[in-house]
């Protein structure tokens, strides 16, 4: 499989990429490559000098690299997850309602999958997570982990059924608006995107980042730069480790649409100093080139 690179899902595109296969940041606009959602932004997207990969999803391909988190480690029944990035560094300030009382065989079952996916072994964590909810349908996180391994193998519509489960049992569950945003993100409807996002950041418009990362993805894909901004900004104020640098990347496609070449320059060189994908880095540092030559 070829490198895919993360860039691309925090905003317009960046640089043309193309992948074989499935954060966050997909070909074309945030998240995702195949066409919908909103209005884009009028001016041309600049190029990098090489062509680096597309990704049409982010997880395929990046789930099991440090840069931007791994699945966390199955433990007890009392909130813990095996969630995929963007949602794995996502805790939920309460546990989903129907996770309180799981039984032993959903939770085996559910603890089998977590296992299988960290062995990047999907089929068969697909198969261990629709076990987990067949035995307990009220299981909040095996629901959302199910969603998001079938959007991982490209099941649009089976993942957005099964990430909206838990809706069914607890309409403040923050973890289900944010896997509906992300896949909302990966069919490029930008309208959805601000709806489940919206709703995520009035559960909580305090300590997660992620929710603001789709809210100003979903801003910039529909043109209100100003609220785009907004957002990403607070996404990098509440996210002090930078553990996913790629809001800078959007927040540089921002100043880009905006015209803002200094900022520009700024947060590119900020996600230089966290980036871990040397792929991305060369690229960005090929843009950051053309952007700080003599002009032509």
């Amino acid at each position: 499989m070829q490198h895919a690179s993360s860039l691309i899902r925090f905003g317009r595109t960046f640089v043309k990429l193309s992948c074989a296969g499935s954060f966050l940041l997909s070909a074309g606009v945030l998240f995702a490559q195949h066409g919908g959602g909103g209005a884009r932004p009028q001016s041309p997207p600049p190029q990098a000098p090489t062509a680096p990969p597309s990704a049409t999803d982010f997880e395929q391909n990046k789930i099991f690299l440090d840069s931007n988190g791994k699945p966390l480690p199955p433990k007890s029944a009392q909130g813990e997850h095996c969630l995929l990035p963007p949602l794995s560094g996502v805790v939920p300030a309460t546990v989903g309602v129907g996770d309180l009382k799981i039984p032993g065989k959903a939770q085996k079952a559910y603890e089998s999958g977590c296992a299988a996916l960290k062995d990047k072994k999907v089929a068969d964590a697909e198969n261990q997570l629709r076990k987990a909810v067949k035995e307990w349908p009220k299981y909040s996180s095996a629901w959302i982990a199910l969603g998001q391994v079938l959007a991982m193998e490209q099941k649009s519509d089976e993942a957005r059924e099964a990430c909206s489960q838990p809706l069914a049992t607890d309409s403040n569950y923050l973890l289900a608006y944010l896997c509906l945003a992300d896949i909302s993100a990966r069919t490029q409807n930008w309208d959805k995107v601000l709806q489940f996002s919206t709703r995520a950041l009035e559960l909580d418009p305090t300590t997660d980042p992620v929710a603001y990362d789709y809210h100003a993805a979903a801003n910039f894909n529909l043109h209100h730069l100003s609220e785009a901004e907004k957002s990403a900004l607070r996404a990098v104020e509440i996210d002090k480790n930078n553990s996913d640098p790629r809001v800078h990347f959007l927040l540089a496609q921002i100043y880009e649409s905006k015209g803002d070449r200094t900022n520009e320059v700024a947060q590119l060189r900020e996600y230089l100093k966290f980036a871990s994908d040397p792929n991305d880095a060369a690229m960005v540092k090929g843009y950051l080139a053309q952007l700080e030559g003599p002009a032509k």
